[in-house]
């Protein structure tokens, strides 16, 4: 056994708590988008409102992730993930609950989403990610894929659980019981088992009078760095058009001829294909440097793109391009969290990885939009279908050339005379 697969079998021995803690904290956040479609014939049915208007909740809750996010990345640096987290969680978990005061007024529903959104910023993907990231150093590419299967998690379980309270305890207990029960058990999990860098390094301070200081870039040295820049962008139009593809993937999927029903059973392959990918990344990530995960990653929604395009008639492909499609969403952001882990290291993370997310959500909340203006302008998807197809290669060769990663030194040692990794 080599020397860092012994390291790695260390890390996990003494932090896989942590994995397990932040993979069921993630899975409430991205339960939100899941559970909605399951809410939206109760509330029809209960106040007469518009698909429209109930789905203003999730815009909400975007642009407030869009927002906020470098905001509370900055937070996260300065005081750990664990403390956010855990508020995050019992806070987001109650105003979550309070949906369930819904009166049929659009402007309280309005209110209600923007309390729950800006609370729910707490636990969006960057938190966890930096806690993560914080303990893995050996194996961090197969631990972040692991707290990142979360999202899986939300998204396969979310409409199950939402409808069977709403069929037994009707919608507003639904509310109350997935805000209080899910969100719950997220927040009693973080606090016995969600301990990052910060945290053990107070623990430290405790004990020895020592505290933990992260190395990296600061905020200045990363907006120049050339490699930073070109994940950043790589990641906005990544998000533009696998956020619109994959919101209209069933339409998308049905146009080609197949029934309705067929169509929403190979585009929830998407799910399967999203966990393949997270971790035979990560796991590669950990073994492999250089271009060839990242680039890899991306180029395969290239393909699935021209795939969906169904030049070959035949289910096969287009279960085939939906796989693909699942494959590098998937991948796409566990690579993406990894490498500015690396290239940019953790001592700015939050704020970093913070705007990056946050032009990623600003991609997904216009995508959707931009995709069927232009199905309504042409009749198909086929136009989207081939634009997207470069616009996924020219991501993929961002990736190419970034070189090594940087041996950065911690910021007491840099104060001391040692000098970080310049910007590219």
């Amino acid at each position: 056994m080599s020397q860092t697969e012994r390291t790695a079998l260390q890390e996990w021995k003494a932090h896989w708590p942590l994995v397990i803690a932040g993979m069921i904290g993630f899975s409430f956040y991205s339960m939100v988008t899941y559970s909605l479609g399951t809410f939206m014939e109760p509330l029809e049915q209960a106040f007469g409102w518009t698909r429209a208007q109930i789905s203003l909740g999730l815009t909400i809750f975007g642009l407030s992730a869009t927002f906020a996010g470098p905001v509370m990345g900055a937070v996260i640096d300065r005081f750990g993930s664990r403390r956010m987290a855990l508020f995050g969680l019992i806070l987001s978990g109650a105003t979550f609950a309070c949906l369930s005061l819904a009166t049929g007024s659009i402007t309280q529903w309005v209110v209600l989403w923007i309390v729950f959104s800006l609370c729910s910023v707490m636990i969006k993907s960057t938190v966890w990610s930096a806690g993560t990231s914080s303990v893995f150093t050996a194996s961090r590419g197969l631990a972040l894929a692991a707290v990142l299967t979360g999202s899986a998690l939300g998204q396969a379980f979310a409409p199950l659980v939402a409808n069977a309270l709403i069929q037994t305890q009707g919608w507003r207990a639904a509310y109350v019981w997935i805000g209080f029960g899910w969100a719950g058990l997220g927040a009693v999990l973080v606090a016995l088992m969600f301990y990052d860098a910060h945290a053990l390094g107070q623990r430290r301070t405790n004990a020895a009078g020592e505290v933990t200081r992260l190395p990296g870039l600061t905020i200045g040295e990363a907006c120049r760095n050339s490699r930073v820049i070109r994940i950043a962008v790589a990641n906005l139009l990544m998000s533009f058009v696998g956020a619109g593809i994959t919101v209209h993937l069933v339409p998308l999927i049905a146009q080609t001829g197949v029934g309705k029903t067929e169509a929403a059973e190979i585009a929830a392959f998407a799910g399967f294909g999203g966990i393949a990918g997270k971790f035979l990344s990560g796991w590669l990530l950990d073994r492999v440097q250089g271009s060839v995960v990242p680039f890899s990653s991306f180029a395969v929604g290239a393909i699935g793109y021209f795939l969906l395009i169904d030049l070959f008639h035949t289910p096969i492909a287009l279960l085939a391009g939906t796989l693909c499609l699942g494959y590098s969403a998937g991948a796409g952001l566990q690579v993406s969290t990894y490498l500015i882990s690396r290239y940019a290291g953790l001592r700015n993370f939050g704020v970093i990885f913070g705007v990056i997310a946050s032009s990623m959500m600003l991609g997904s909340s216009f995508g959707p939009l931009i995709a069927g203006a232009i199905h309504d302008a042409t009749g198909s998807y086929a136009a989207l279908l081939w634009t997207a197809m470069p616009v996924m290669l020219l991501c993929s060769l961002m990736f190419v050339g970034l070189g090594p990663y940087p041996t950065f030194a911690r910021p007491d040692e840099a104060i001391a005379g040692s000098q970080l990794a310049p910007a590219e």
